[in-house]
C-alpha cells in the first residue's frame, strides 16, 4: 500500500514538473509585446528646387547653406506614403570645374506630410551630387532614415535609398523654371500597427503659398 501511494506521489510530482514549463511559457507569451513587422517598399514622385542661396566660393569649391527641395511622392507601395507631400533642406559642398561639370556631398533633413494632415515623418538623408551647374543637368543618389514621426507614422521606423534627376524646367502648373525633376523614395520601414489608408489619386494641387527663389546659374570670374 504504502509503495502504491509513493508510485502515485511520484507519478503527480512528474506531471506537474513536465506541465509548469508549459504554463510559464504561455503565461510569457501572453505578455510578450508584438514584434514589429519589417516590409520593403518602393515610391516615385516629383520634386523641385524653391530655394537655392548664392554659393561660397573657394577656388573651386563651392557651398550651399539652406537649400530647399520640395514635391511630392505621387505614387508608393508603402499606402501612408501615397501622395504625401515632400519638403527638405540641406547643405552641400560641391568642386566645380571650369566646365560647370560638378561633384559633391549633400546632408539635410525632410519631413512627408499626409495630404489628410493624418501624419508626419521625419528624417535626414545624405548624398552624392554630380552633374553639371552651368547648364542645370543634376544627378543626386543617397541614403535616408527616419528620426521620429507623428500620427499614422508615430510608430513608425524607416531607412532606405533614394536618387533624382533634376533639369531645368517649370513646376507643373506654374510659369516658375527651376531645377526639377523625378525623384525615387525607397527601402524599409517597420511597425506594430499598420493602418491602411488608401490614396486616391487626384488632380495637381498648385501647392505655393510662399515667393520661390528659382535656381540660377552662376558664373564667378568668367565672362
Amino acid at each position: 500500500m504504502r509503495k502504491r501511494i509513493l508510485f502515485v506521489s511520484l507519478a503527480l510530482v512528474l506531471v506537474m514538473t513536465l506541465l509548469m514549463p508549459g504554463a510559464a511559457l504561455a503565461k510569457s507569451d501572453k505578455f510578450k509585446p508584438a514584434e514589429p513587422v519589417i516590409t520593403s517598399f518602393t515610391g516615385a514622385g516629383i520634386i523641385y528646387v524653391t530655394n537655392m542661396t548664392d554659393p561660397t566660393i573657394k577656388k573651386d569649391i563651392w557651398r550651399y547653406q539652406g537649400e530647399i527641395a520640395e514635391g511630392f511622392l505621387q505614387d508608393s507601395d508603402w499606402d501612408l506614403l501615397a501622395g504625401t507631400a515632400f519638403w527638405s533642406e540641406h547643405d552641400s559642398i560641391v568642386k566645380v570645374r571650369d566646365d560647370g561639370s560638378a561633384s559633391g556631398i549633400m546632408k539635410g533633413s525632410f519631413t512627408l506630410t499626409r495630404p489628410d494632415g493624418s501624419g508626419v515623418l521625419e528624417g535626414t538623408f545624405e548624398g552624392r551630387i554630380s552633374g553639371n551647374l552651368y547648364t542645370g543637368d543634376i544627378s543626386d543618389t543617397g541614403t535616408w532614415n527616419s528620426t521620429g514621426g507623428t500620427g499614422v507614422f508615430g510608430d513608425v521606423k524607416a531607412w532606405g535609398k533614394w536618387s533624382a534627376d533634376l533639369s531645368f524646367g517649370p513646376i507643373p502648373g506654374t510659369d516658375i523654371y527651376t531645377l526639377i525633376g523625378p525623384v525615387t523614395w525607397e527601402g524599409n520601414y517597420s511597425s506594430i500597427n499598420k493602418p491602411t489608408i488608401r490614396h486616391k489619386p487626384g488632380k495637381f494641387e498648385n501647392p505655393w503659398k510662399k515667393p520661390v527663389k528659382p535656381w540660377r546659374v552662376i558664373k564667378p570670374g568668367r565672362p
